[in-house]
């Protein structure tokens, strides 16, 4: 066995000394080569030809790992110059600096070819020059390349970007048509400097960045997503349908929303025409203020509105809802979430807007909270509960416990019909308005009673029942909510 092991030794120091005299031979000896592999050092440069820009509208540069500059060009033509710095190990097949061209129908394509294996780029970077008179197309494809814009005279109509992991950074210049970035795993930054307005973007993502902090954008159209962040000033719409999405998408202004994903955390600050966002996972929704009708659901997220002064519906299986000041309508959803619903104290009257102070809200077994609201419908469905605070009661109004317990507080000035049910729940009802009845206050089971009214002037109705949850009411001078 000593024996094995001895030779074993020696046949790998023999192997490990013929390793290192092939390097040595490739390093010393130029342009050779062993076993397919290469040693190359450049630091070189390479023109392609130049192109007249008057028939050209569209230019494609397809290159690799260098860093690519877009730049003003001294002239009326169009080249590219790739400043080659990289040295180390690499396929013979991979060792050469290439530049094709090529003019099609008013296309002008770029295909370049960089060393790459074992080898370190260190500053080796390419130039695409073109002319600041005219706005060409531009497409530029890459594997990992940074890119970069960053000159005020340079106009770009529609700008495509595709990556596997190259960032792009766009800083200065004027962009006047439609950005398509597919950015895989990078970053694409759009800087304050940047000429953007009402542009369209059309994103694919996995789990890159995309960032427009001080840009305003037209439709934002996200056409795959995984894991991205995406970060946007403002924009018109925000399309997205991907069911497994996740990420975070954030926003200070948009005009419509229409989002289907999964994990994904929404951040809007304001949302003025509204829209619909649905989280079929656990991604929630925050936002600052709704101006319009808007529909939102989670599944184990949490919605979070400020403030809402549009019609809202919200839904959530295990997630908690809360909107701190409300102007209209707002229905809520909820499995085993709670809901928390106050109405600004500004709002109108329902009295004088059917769609105001006005909540509709669905449990099974969730925790419904309100205060300020003057027409209610609310569902208990299982063992939930219900506290509400009624600043006035217009309509028709019911609440259905089942199960669940029952908690009404409600203006002493408030005009309606009660009418309060249960089968086997516990029963306090308490309200100084009720004559004939000492402290105003009743047990039972079943009773009808006119707050404020009599049987011919009523115009409003509150209907409290349960099965065997507990029913509890009492009133309280008008306060404002």
């Amino acid at each position: 066995m000593k024996v094995f092991v001895r030779y074993f030794l020696i046949v790998i120091l023999l192997l490990i000394g013929l390793f290192a005299l092939g390097i040595l031979y490739l390093f010393f000896v130029p342009g050779s080569s062993l076993f397919g592999i290469t040693y190359i050092s450049y630091s070189d440069n390479y023109n392609s030809e130049a192109y007249d820009a008057s028939n050209i509208s569209t230019i494609r540069l397809n290159s690799r790992a260098y860093d690519v500059f877009v730049v003003p060009a001294s002239s009326e033509e169009i080249s590219v110059r790739v400043y080659a710095n990289s040295l180390g190990f690499v396929l013979n097949k991979n060792s050469k600096v290439d530049i094709e061209e090529d003019v099609e129908n008013g296309e002008l394509t770029f295909d370049i070819s960089e060393p790459h294996g074992a080898a370190v780029i260190n500053d080796s970077f390419i130039q695409l020059r073109i002319p600041t008179t005219k706005a060409f197309n531009i497409i530029l494809n890459n594997g990992s390349a940074l890119t970069t814009i960053s000159n005020t005279s340079l106009q770009i109509n529609n700008l495509i970007y595709e990556t596997t992991s190259g960032d792009f950074s766009f800083t200065d210049g004027t962009l006047l048509g439609y950005i398509d970035a597919t950015i895989g795993r990078a970053d694409f930054v759009i800087g304050e400097s940047a000429g953007v307005n009402n542009n369209d973007v059309y994103l694919s993502a996995t789990s890159g960045y995309f960032e427009a902090q001080s840009s305003t954008l037209g439709n934002v159209k996200i056409e795959s997503n995984k894991n991205a962040v995406i970060i946007i000033n403002s924009c018109l719409n925000i399309d997205e349908d991907q069911p497994e999405a996740g990420g975070r998408i954030q926003a200070n202004t948009v005009s419509q929303v229409d989002i289907t994903a999964a994990d994904t955390n929404v951040y809007i600050g304001s949302l003025t025409d509204g829209g619909t966002i649905r989280m079929t996972k656990s991604g929630k929704i925050e936002i600052a203020n709704v101006l319009a009708e808007t529909d939102l659901f989670t599944n184990t997220g949490d919605i979070t509105i400020s403030e809402s002064r549009g019609p809202i519906s919200l839904s959530t299986e295990d997630g908690s809802i809360r909107v701190n000041s409300a102007y209209l309508r707002v229905q809520t959803n909820t499995d085993y979430g709670d809901v928390n619903i106050k109405f600004n104290e500004e709002a109108e009257s329902y009295k004088d807007n059917p769609n105001a102070r006005m909540l509709m809200s669905t449990t099974n077994n969730g925790k419904i909270s309100a205060t300020g609201v003057e027409n209610v419908y609310i569902t208990i469905n299982d063992n939930g509960r219900a506290e509400i605070s009624m600043r006035d009661v217009f309509g028709e109004n019911v609440v259905n416990g089942k199960r669940g317990s029952v908690s009404l507080i409600i203006n002493q000035y408030s005009e309606y019909r009660l009418h309060t049910l249960t089968n086997s729940g516990n029963v306090s009802v308490n309200l100084m308005q009720i004559a004939g009845t000492g402290t105003g206050g009743y047990t039972d089971k079943e009773r009808t009673e006119y707050i404020n009214c009599t049987i011919s002037t009523f115009s409003a109705t509150l209907e409290v029942t349960t099965t065997t949850g507990s029913l509890y009411i009492r009133d309280e001078e008008l306060i404002d909510y």
